[in-house]
């Protein structure tokens, strides 16, 4: 039995799951106008494992989001991540936040944009096939018509995930928009799958991904 929590704090979305052998249990999560997840991680985490009726001893691994996303609230997650991993003895997992969001959109034939605002007009993107393989390194773009032009040209179906602006409807006839956050929800099955695999985190030198 492999019990994982998971926690996903690159957004305002402060996100808790825990998880066993890939089906999420119990999940805790609420969106702010702001940043509070030094005042809500925590809790969240308590009110997870106390709802789900286990023990904290019974986690076998801790898996954070590893982002790219908001810098100190990345940290935040990283360190809560790394400080229950000593203090319990269990190793490290990490997801960067794109694979995230992409990882429960099903499509059968297309392309996935997952995208999280990074500044002004520019996100954090990345490109993965209807098989969740990722085409594309994680980068920042700049959001406008020009973009989605060239991705148009190349792409005859593409899904965008996330909380974006589209700029012209009809540039996206062929495109689909997913209005989704990155939420520890959907960190069961791919947290399971790199805890199966032995694919841990050296938590003494882990850091989040930052660009």
């Amino acid at each position: 039995m492999s019990l994982i929590l998971n926690l996903e704090t690159s957004t305002k979305n402060s996100s808790v799951s825990i998880a066993k052998n890939g089906i999420c249990l119990t999940s805790v999560e609420e969106c702010y106008k702001e940043y509070f997840h030094s005042e809500k991680l925590h809790t969240f985490i308590e009110y997870a494992i106390k709802i789900s009726g286990i023990h904290i001893k019974d986690l076998k691994s801790i898996c954070v989001s590893k982002g790219p996303g908001s810098y100190t609230s990345l940290r935040i997650g990283a360190s809560t991540a790394r400080g229950l991993c000593f203090a319990l003895d269990i190793p490290l997992l990490s997801i960067d936040t794109l694979t995230i969001m992409s990882y429960k959109i099903d499509i059968k034939k297309g392309f996935l944009i997952p995208m999280i605002h990074a500044k002004s007009d520019f996100f954090y993107t990345s490109l993965f096939n209807e098989s969740k393989k990722r085409l594309k390194p994680i980068q920042i773009k700049k959001f406008d018509n020009d973009f989605l032009k060239s991705l148009l040209s190349k792409y005859k179906k593409i899904y965008f995930i996330g909380n974006i602006p589209i700029i012209d409807t009809k540039l996206v006839k062929n495109g689909f928009l997913y209005k989704k956050i990155p939420s520890a929800m959907d960190m069961a099955l791919v947290s399971y799958k790199k805890f199966c695999k032995k694919e841990f985190n050296n938590i003494e030198k882990f850091i989040p991904f930052y660009l």
